[in-house]
């Protein structure tokens, strides 16, 4: 496993793009992620429970319409939270990730995060979540 140190990373939370804290227009994320790319910031972070997978998908949408190349911005997000539930076993987090990516329109993620581990199996994401597997 390949360690970096983020550093003193500012990054733009994706939880309002999926309408958590109200509506959100087509073209305000798109003019966020706009204006924070510009502004230097290149960390965005999502969740599938974000608005039961929006957040990502208009995500994907304000990425693709800022144009920028994909070495040019890190992605984030997560798994083991779900708008149905807390699922950390590695057959669910191996076909999160494969779902994320397909929302997100990306061939990988930067980083993927384990969400609110609190309220799973501690067991569960120590022995179980780290074994998944990409399938090719």
């Amino acid at each position: 496993m390949e360690l970096r140190e983020l550093g003193r990373t500012v990054g733009f939370g994706g939880s309002p793009l999926g309408n958590v804290f109200g509506d959100v227009s087509e073209e305000e994320p798109k003019a966020s992620v706009r204006l924070a790319f510009q502004s230097g910031i290149n960390f965005f972070d999502t969740s599938p429970y974000y608005g039961g997978t929006l957040s990502e998908k208009v995500l994907e949408k304000a990425l693709k319409a800022l144009g920028a190349p994909r070495n040019s911005y890190v992605v984030a997000t997560k798994c083991g939270r779900y708008k149905e539930g807390f699922d950390f076993s590695a057959e669910r987090v191996t076909r999160s990730i494969e779902e994320s990516l397909q929302r997100l329109q990306l061939d990988y993620v930067d980083i993927l995060q384990c969400h609110d581990i609190e309220f799973g199996s501690l067991d569960q994401v120590l022995n179980e979540t780290g074994d998944f597997q990409l399938r090719a």
